[in-house]
């Protein structure tokens, strides 16, 4: 059992496999493993170092382009979510102005009302005050 819980067969104790990424390469059977892009030296002293810049480079090339790409859809994706919170907004805002005149016209229509009623009111006054008045002369 590996110290993370784990469990290993006899084989991985054996060839000194593991599926820890930070630990070292021990042996060719885990080196065969590896990505292919950076081979690993067995001599240091005779490795072509310029050649393991030069596929550095290229692999760092790579992932620029990868990113560049990856950098292209969110710059796209966030454009389409410009667009749909425009609309969103847009359809709150004629909404909210639908609201708001269907309101004023409410308010509108309640004040006509108790302007009538109070038209209304006035005039039964009035007429009452004339009735009193004609009582009093006759």
């Amino acid at each position: 059992m590996r110290q993370n819980g784990t469990m290993t067969t006899e084989g991985d104790e054996k060839n000194g496999a593991s599926s820890d990424p930070t630990r070292p390469v021990n042996n060719a059977t885990e080196a065969e493993n590896l990505p292919q892009s950076f081979p690993i030296p067995q001599n240091l002293e005779n490795y072509d170092w310029e050649q393991l810049q030069e596929a550095f480079s290229q692999a760092m090339m790579e992932h620029a382009q990868a990113e560049q790409v990856m950098q292209e859809q969110v710059t796209r994706l966030m454009e389409v979510f410009v667009a749909w919170s425009q609309v969103t907004v847009s359809r709150d805002e004629d909404r909210a102005f639908k609201r708001l005149f269907k309101t004023r016209m409410q308010h509108v229509h309640g004040s006509e009302m108790k302007l009538e009623e109070k038209k209304k009111h006035y005039s039964n006054v009035v007429k009452a005050f004339e009735s009193a008045l004609a009582l009093l002369h006759d």
